[in-house]
């Protein structure tokens, strides 16, 4: 008992330590648009071109003059770079275009097993979240949670780590892109342990 104490203050110290830094790692101008995520194209002088939409399944946007334009994995700034570009290219001279994302698609990860709070988790759109606040977020490992023995589904694979060693890399490693990022869909898993 005294053992699990120690462990879960420890992870509570170790997350609330570095959430600030994880935090600015992945700003929303790093965002990778997607399907379902909401758009906000704006050309400035030309409100008839400014115009909210939804990015469709397929990763394309129907914009004016343009018809269909692929956008699903570039960054906002790209996503008005290339409108721009092809706005300059037959239409416009010199167009000035913004592209805010003014809402994101729904991710999701789910953390299951020796967890306080096992439940399916929204995986944040401004930042990066690792494995660790994962764990944290779902209220820790439980005394009866098998440590040693974390599980990581992803796209098929499993793969096993250690607590202990995750928060010790996590301590050492102040670089979020050296951490095991969680992505949609994952799925975190605490085994129990038998006495």
């Amino acid at each position: 008992m005294k053992e699990a104490l120690k462990s879960w203050i420890s992870l509570f110290l170790v997350v609330g330590g570095v959430i600030t830094s994880l935090t600015t790692h992945a700003a929303s101008s790093d965002y990778k648009i997607q399907a379902e995520d909401i758009l906000k194209v704006t050309v400035f002088d030309e409100p008839s071109l400014t115009r909210e939409t939804r990015v469709h399944g397929s990763g394309t946007i129907v914009y004016p003059l343009l018809e269909s334009v692929q956008v699903a994995g570039m960054t906002a700034r790209e996503v008005g770079d290339k409108i721009r570009n092809l706005l300059a290219a037959d239409f416009l001279v010199n167009p000035q275009v913004q592209v805010d994302i003014l809402e994101y698609s729904a991710q999701t990860y789910s953390v299951m097993g020796e967890v306080r709070l096992p439940s399916t988790y929204k995986l944040p759109a401004e930042r990066s979240i690792d494995i660790v606040e994962a764990i944290s977020q779902a209220g820790g490992v439980t005394p009866n949670g098998k440590k040693n023995s974390i599980e990581l589904y992803r796209d098929g694979k499993r793969t096993k780590y250690d607590l202990d060693d995750l928060l010790l890399q996590k301590q050492r490693n102040k670089d979020p892109k050296k951490l095991i990022l969680i992505k949609a869909g994952d799925v975190i898993n605490i085994p129990e342990r038998f006495f």
